[in-house]
């Protein structure tokens, strides 16, 4: 990969990683139960894990991100199931695109939380104090 591959990857990253945080704290304005502000708080650390990964930084211990990893995916394939159906039961066309919608916004996201817990064995590794 070119480094100016490597740029527009990093710039593309990053404006996601944008797109998810105003979403998330956007969401934090709606919460009208209490499974709606765990729904928050689970967002908000899919939201640690991503700058985690993105800037290549290990926060906690890498079997919660493991674990948290397997969470979020199935979460994820949960919420676009359910517009799934939906857009199977209606044949509504926006709920169609709803399914699109929703797969675009959270396959990155799955994909850099599975590689954070998952391939960055680097970052998981214990740092060495110079003396």
């Amino acid at each position: 990969m070119t480094q100016t591959n490597s740029r527009i990857w990093k710039i593309l990253w990053w404006s996601y990683f944008a797109l998810v945080a105003i979403t998330t704290i956007s969401s934090w304005f709606d919460i009208h139960s209490v499974s709606d502000a765990l729904l928050a708080v689970f967002n908000a650390y899919a939201l640690v894990g991503l700058w985690g990964y993105l800037r290549r930084v290990s926060i906690g211990w890498r079997k919660f991100w493991i674990v948290y990893s397997a969470l979020f995916i199935a979460y994820a394939v949960y919420g676009v199931g359910l517009v799934a159906s939906l857009a199977w039961q209606s044949h509504a066309a926006m709920y169609y695109y709803m399914v699109v919608g929703a797969v675009l916004l959270v396959a990155p996201q799955c994909l850099a939380l599975w590689r954070y817990g998952f391939c960055n064995a680097s970052i998981w590794q214990p740092t060495q104090v110079a003396a």
